[in-house]
Protein backbone atom coordinates (compact mmCIF):
# COMPACT_ATOMS: atom_id res chain seq x y z
CA UNK A 1 0.00 0.00 0.00
CA UNK A 2 1.34 3.15 -0.95
CA UNK A 3 2.46 5.65 1.68
CA UNK A 4 0.04 8.19 1.18
CA UNK A 5 -2.64 5.36 1.01
CA UNK A 6 -1.52 4.35 4.46
CA UNK A 7 -2.01 7.45 6.06
CA UNK A 8 -4.72 8.47 4.61
CA UNK A 9 -6.43 4.97 5.84
CA UNK A 10 -4.90 4.79 9.04
CA UNK A 11 -6.47 8.64 10.17
CA UNK A 12 -9.73 6.82 8.71
CA UNK A 13 -9.45 3.84 10.97
CA UNK A 14 -8.89 6.55 13.92
CA UNK A 15 -11.85 8.52 13.09
CA UNK A 16 -14.12 4.77 13.03
CA UNK A 17 -13.00 3.39 16.32
CA UNK A 18 -15.91 3.69 18.11
CA UNK A 19 -16.79 2.59 21.94
CA UNK A 20 -19.96 1.46 21.41
CA UNK A 21 -22.34 3.96 23.25
CA UNK A 22 -20.21 6.75 21.27
CA UNK A 23 -20.48 8.07 17.80
CA UNK A 24 -17.04 8.62 15.96
CA UNK A 25 -15.55 12.55 16.85
CA UNK A 26 -16.04 13.57 13.39
CA UNK A 27 -18.35 13.23 10.60
CA UNK A 28 -17.04 11.41 7.18
CA UNK A 29 -19.00 11.69 3.94
CA UNK A 30 -21.35 8.46 4.24
CA UNK A 31 -21.50 7.70 0.25
CA UNK A 32 -17.34 7.83 -0.16
CA UNK A 33 -16.34 4.18 -0.75
CA UNK A 34 -12.72 3.31 1.09
CA UNK A 35 -10.75 0.97 -1.38
CA UNK A 36 -9.20 -1.81 0.22
CA UNK A 37 -6.01 -3.86 -0.73
CA UNK A 38 -4.75 -7.34 -1.04
CA UNK A 39 -3.70 -6.69 2.53
CA UNK A 40 -7.41 -7.49 3.52
CA UNK A 41 -7.50 -11.12 3.08
CA UNK A 42 -10.88 -11.44 4.66
CA UNK A 43 -10.36 -15.25 5.92
CA UNK A 44 -12.56 -16.35 8.90
CA UNK A 45 -13.49 -19.70 10.23
CA UNK A 46 -16.31 -19.36 12.83
CA UNK A 47 -19.27 -20.88 14.03
CA UNK A 48 -22.59 -19.16 13.16
CA UNK A 49 -25.79 -19.04 15.39
CA UNK A 50 -26.98 -22.18 14.59
CA UNK A 51 -23.69 -23.77 15.69
CA UNK A 52 -22.67 -24.66 11.80
CA UNK A 53 -18.80 -24.28 11.00
CA UNK A 54 -18.75 -21.30 8.48
CA UNK A 55 -15.35 -20.01 6.22
CA UNK A 56 -15.49 -17.35 4.20
CA UNK A 57 -15.18 -19.83 1.08
CA UNK A 58 -18.57 -20.76 1.95
CA UNK A 59 -20.22 -17.48 0.15
CA UNK A 60 -18.20 -17.49 -2.77
CA UNK A 61 -20.22 -16.40 -5.81
CA UNK A 62 -21.54 -13.50 -3.77
CA UNK A 63 -21.22 -10.03 -2.34
CA UNK A 64 -20.59 -10.69 1.19
CA UNK A 65 -21.48 -7.27 3.55
CA UNK A 66 -19.28 -8.02 6.99
CA UNK A 67 -19.87 -5.94 9.83
CA UNK A 68 -17.87 -6.58 13.35
CA UNK A 69 -19.57 -5.72 16.54
CA UNK A 70 -21.42 -7.45 19.83
CA UNK A 71 -24.46 -8.21 20.95
CA UNK A 72 -24.08 -6.12 24.28
CA UNK A 73 -22.99 -2.53 22.66
CA UNK A 74 -25.89 -0.40 23.58
CA UNK A 75 -26.44 1.51 20.53
CA UNK A 76 -23.97 1.67 18.07
CA UNK A 77 -24.03 -1.81 16.86
CA UNK A 78 -27.29 -2.52 16.87
CA UNK A 79 -28.32 0.53 14.96
CA UNK A 80 -26.06 -0.44 12.31
CA UNK A 81 -27.33 -3.95 12.44
CA UNK A 82 -30.61 -2.54 11.87
CA UNK A 83 -28.91 -0.81 8.79
CA UNK A 84 -28.29 -3.99 7.56
CA UNK A 85 -31.37 -5.07 7.63
CA UNK A 86 -33.08 -2.04 6.02
CA UNK A 87 -30.42 -2.30 3.10
CA UNK A 88 -31.43 -6.34 2.87
CA UNK A 89 -35.05 -5.04 2.27
CA UNK A 90 -34.08 -2.01 0.04
CA UNK A 91 -32.47 -4.11 -2.47
CA UNK A 92 -35.39 -6.14 -2.85
CA UNK A 93 -34.44 -9.33 -5.12
CA UNK A 94 -30.76 -7.95 -5.24
CA UNK A 95 -30.53 -8.89 -1.85
CA UNK A 96 -29.80 -12.69 -2.95
CA UNK A 97 -27.05 -11.46 -4.38
CA UNK A 98 -25.55 -10.11 -0.94
CA UNK A 99 -24.30 -12.48 2.11
CA UNK A 100 -24.95 -10.46 5.15
CA UNK A 101 -22.54 -11.18 7.99
CA UNK A 102 -22.27 -10.09 11.76
CA UNK A 103 -18.88 -11.57 13.54
CA UNK A 104 -18.86 -10.86 17.14
CA UNK A 105 -15.87 -8.68 18.84
CA UNK A 106 -17.10 -10.77 21.70
CA UNK A 107 -16.92 -14.31 21.41
CA UNK A 108 -16.69 -15.09 25.15
CA UNK A 109 -20.29 -13.93 25.82
CA UNK A 110 -21.65 -13.94 21.95
CA UNK A 111 -22.05 -17.80 22.23
CA UNK A 112 -24.47 -19.62 18.84
CA UNK A 113 -27.43 -19.24 21.61
CA UNK A 114 -26.82 -15.38 22.05
CA UNK A 115 -26.65 -14.38 18.65
CA UNK A 116 -29.59 -16.46 17.81
CA UNK A 117 -31.67 -14.26 20.07
CA UNK A 118 -30.19 -11.36 18.99
CA UNK A 119 -30.80 -12.23 15.55
CA UNK A 120 -34.37 -13.99 15.52
CA UNK A 121 -35.88 -10.69 14.22
CA UNK A 122 -34.08 -11.02 10.63
CA UNK A 123 -32.51 -14.99 9.75
CA UNK A 124 -31.16 -13.24 6.86
CA UNK A 125 -28.43 -11.84 8.76
CA UNK A 126 -25.27 -14.46 8.79
CA UNK A 127 -23.88 -14.35 12.86
CA UNK A 128 -20.78 -15.82 13.63
CA UNK A 129 -18.33 -16.26 16.21
CA UNK A 130 -15.80 -18.97 17.49
CA UNK A 131 -13.37 -19.08 19.86
CA UNK A 132 -11.18 -16.12 21.11
CA UNK A 133 -8.47 -17.36 18.39
CA UNK A 134 -10.55 -17.49 15.60
CA UNK A 135 -12.52 -14.19 16.70
CA UNK A 136 -8.91 -12.88 16.33
CA UNK A 137 -7.92 -14.00 13.29
CA UNK A 138 -10.85 -12.85 12.02
CA UNK A 139 -10.70 -9.60 12.75
CA UNK A 140 -6.88 -9.31 11.57
CA UNK A 141 -8.33 -10.93 7.55
CA UNK A 142 -9.96 -7.55 8.14
CA UNK A 143 -7.69 -4.85 9.77
CA UNK A 144 -10.21 -4.84 12.71
CA UNK A 145 -9.04 -3.39 16.44
CA UNK A 146 -11.22 -4.74 19.50
CA UNK A 147 -9.66 -3.46 22.80
CA UNK A 148 -11.59 -4.71 25.99
CA UNK A 149 -12.90 -1.31 28.03
CA UNK A 150 -13.55 -2.61 31.73
CA UNK A 151 -16.98 -1.04 33.42
CA UNK A 152 -15.92 -1.40 37.32
CA UNK A 153 -19.39 -0.23 38.17
CA UNK A 154 -21.40 -2.25 35.73
CA UNK A 155 -22.59 -5.82 35.33
CA UNK A 156 -21.17 -6.35 32.46
CA UNK A 157 -17.77 -5.55 33.66
CA UNK A 158 -16.10 -4.26 30.60
CA UNK A 159 -17.79 -3.43 26.89
CA UNK A 160 -15.52 -3.16 24.04
CA UNK A 161 -14.29 -0.56 21.66
CA UNK A 162 -14.05 -1.43 17.95
CA UNK A 163 -13.70 -0.60 14.63
CA UNK A 164 -17.06 0.40 12.74
CA UNK A 165 -17.01 -0.31 9.19
CA UNK A 166 -19.11 -2.11 6.93
CA UNK A 167 -16.82 -4.29 4.66
CA UNK A 168 -17.71 -4.92 1.32
CA UNK A 169 -15.98 -8.11 -0.67
CA UNK A 170 -16.55 -9.21 -3.90
CA UNK A 171 -17.65 -12.90 -5.01
CA UNK A 172 -14.67 -14.47 -4.46
CA UNK A 173 -14.24 -13.12 -0.66
CA UNK A 174 -11.23 -10.53 -1.42
CA UNK A 175 -12.62 -7.54 0.52
CA UNK A 176 -12.66 -4.53 -1.63
CA UNK A 177 -14.15 -1.42 0.03
CA UNK A 178 -14.86 0.03 3.86
CA UNK A 179 -17.91 2.36 4.15
CA UNK A 180 -17.67 4.24 7.56
CA UNK A 181 -20.50 2.96 10.07
CA UNK A 182 -23.34 5.27 10.46
CA UNK A 183 -24.21 4.73 6.92
CA UNK A 184 -28.14 4.96 6.04
CA UNK A 185 -29.55 2.17 4.48
CA UNK A 186 -30.57 4.31 1.45
CA UNK A 187 -26.95 5.42 0.84
CA UNK A 188 -25.83 1.65 2.06
CA UNK A 189 -28.01 0.34 -0.55
CA UNK A 190 -26.72 2.40 -3.53
CA UNK A 191 -23.39 1.60 -2.74
CA UNK A 192 -24.02 -2.15 -2.80
CA UNK A 193 -26.03 -1.54 -5.92
CA UNK A 194 -22.87 -0.26 -7.48
CA UNK A 195 -20.80 -2.78 -6.33
CA UNK A 196 -22.79 -5.58 -7.22
CA UNK A 197 -22.67 -4.15 -10.98
CA UNK A 198 -18.91 -4.23 -10.76
CA UNK A 199 -18.11 -7.46 -9.26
Amino acid sequence: MPMLRQTVFAGVMVLAAAACGREPAQPFPANDLIPLTEQFTGDFALIDQHGEAVADEDFEGRLMLVYFGFTLCPDVCPGDVGVMSATLNALGEDAGKIAPVFISVDPERDTPEALADYFAFDERIIALTGTPEAAEAARAGFKVSAQKQPLPDSALAYTINHSRFFYIADRMGQPRYAVIGGIGPEALTAILRRTISEF
